[in-house]
C-alpha cells in the first residue's frame, strides 16, 4: 500500500510533536523536515522517534558532504531513512547508503535540482540505493508557477519502472493524487496540505482516505 508521509517543516519543535501527533493515526512515515532540523537540531529525531515508535521516521537532511559523518549522527538519533541530494556527488550518495546499509536502515536520494532523474536514479540504484523521491521544488512552485503535469507523471512512472521505491513530494494535495492513479509508486509526501490546514487531524484522515481509494486495486 502507498504510504502517506508528513513533512514537519515547522521551525518549532513543540509544534512539530503536536502536529505529528495530530495526524499520526493517519500516516505512515513522520518525516523531520530539513528547516525543522536546522532550527532545533537533529534531538528532534530522538523525540519524535519516542513519541511514534511505531512509524517510519525519516530525518530530511538532505546530505551534499560527509555522507556517513552526517547518516551516522541521524541513525544514532532514531532514523529510519536518511536523505541526501542527487545533484551532490556520487561518492557522498555512496557514503549515505554504505552507512545506511551499515545500520540495516535506508537512504532516500532526493532528486530536486537533478536535470534528468530517470537517469540519476539509474546511477544510484547501480550503488545500491532502493528509494529516491521524486520532488517539486517548492520555490519552483511559488515563483515559477511549476505544476505537476503529464510529464512529470511520467517521469514518475518510468523511475518506478527501475525496480526501486520512489516518493512523491511537492505541493500535492487531493487534486494531484489522481493524476498518478495507476502509477506504484511508495509513498507520498504532504506538508502543507495537512499542517497548515485548521483541522490537520481531518486532513491528514482525507488524504489517506483518498489514497487508499486511489491505490487499493
Amino acid at each position: 500500500m502507498v504510504k502517506l508521509q508528513l513533512a514537519l517543516d515547522t521551525l518549532d519543535g513543540e509544534e512539530a510533536l503536536k502536529l505529528a501527533s495530530l495526524a499520526a493515526p493517519f500516516v505512515n512515515i513522520l518525516e523531520a523536515g530539513t528547516p525543522l532540523i536546522k532550527s532545533v537540531g537533529i534531538d528532534i529525531v530522538t523525540r519524535l522517534k519516542s513519541a511514534h515508535p511505531e512509524k517510519i521516521l525519516l530525518a530530511d537532511l538532505k546530505s551534499s558532504d560527509v555522507g556517513a559523518y552526517e547518516a551516522d549522527m541521524a541513525f544514532r538519533a532514531g532514523a529510519d531513512i536518511v536523505t541526501t541530494q542527487g545533484i551532490t556527488t556520487l561518492a557522498t550518495i555512496r557514503e549515505v547508503q554504505r552507512e545506511a546499509d551499515k545500520w540495516q536502515r535506508r537512504a532516500e536520494v532526493d532528486m530536486t535540482g537533478v536535470v534528468d532523474p530517470v537517469e540519476r536514479a539509474k546511477e544510484v540504484r547501480g550503488m545500491g540505493v532502493s528509494l529516491v523521491l521524486y520532488h517539486r521544488s517548492i520555490d519552483e512552485e511559488t515563483t515559477q508557477g511549476a505544476l505537476w503535469d503529464e510529464r512529470a507523471v511520467n517521469t514518475v512512472r518510468e523511475m518506478c519502472s527501475l525496480g526501486i521505491d520512489v516518493a512523491v513530494a511537492g505541493g500535492i494535495d487531493q487534486d494531484v493524487l489522481p493524476l498518478l492513479r495507476g502509477v506504484p509508486i511508495y509513498g507520498i509526501v504532504v506538508g502543507r496540505g495537512i499542517t497548515s490546514r485548521s483541522n490537520p487531524t481531518q486532513a491528514a484522515q482525507q488524504i489517506a482516505t483518498c489514497i487508499w481509494e486511489i491505490w487499493r486495486g
